[in-house]
């Protein structure tokens, strides 16, 4: 009997954290706000961004460091990833010649994000990034072609964590 009740602390246990990871589909969120980001671009006659595999190691990189630290930086202590490139080059993508990031976090909500919740986060991202001169600079930037999204999500602090790279070779 105390070996089924410990399986079945076991599975709930593994249910529980496996539906916090869950929560929010960060796949979904990517594919929106680079949908967001490439209207955007669209509208200052800008071709649109493809995804890049060397970025979205950096990206995703970054978003975790961001989140252990809870500071928003673009600098890690990491002496082979102190700055952007610096990421992009020790993840492989040493074919570019220029990098750039935006990053940002922002609250979210402790439940199961709908697709209209995950419209609603993307727009809230883009649109976060937008007011700001120097990361909308970057999301419009005609030199950047190649983007990737990172994230990290502080379900404690109920916080999203997200580090866009963009790239040009």
């Amino acid at each position: 009997m105390k070996t089924h009740f410990n399986i079945f602390l076991l599975l709930l246990t593994t249910l529980s954290f496996g539906q916090k990871e869950t929560k929010i589909n960060t796949n979904q969120l990517k594919t929106k706000i680079l949908q967001l980001v490439n209207e955007e671009r669209k509208a200052f006659a800008v071709t649109a961004l493809t995804l890049d595999t060397f970025l979205l190691k950096a990206a995703e990189d970054h978003a975790k460091y961001i989140a252990k630290v809870q500071t928003l930086t673009h600098e890690q202590a990491n002496s082979k990833k102190v700055n952007p490139k610096d990421r992009v080059y020790f993840y492989g993508g040493n074919d570019f010649n220029l990098v750039g990031e935006n990053l940002l976090f922002t609250g979210i909500k402790n439940q199961i994000y709908s697709n209209e919740d995950l419209d609603a986060l993307a727009l809230k991202i883009v649109q976060l990034w937008k007011k700001s001169p120097n990361h909308l600079k970057n999301m419009i930037n005609p030199k950047y072609t190649f983007t990737e999204i990172g994230f990290s999500i502080d379900w404690e602090n109920k916080k999203i964590y997200v580090v866009q790279l963009f790239g040009a070779k």
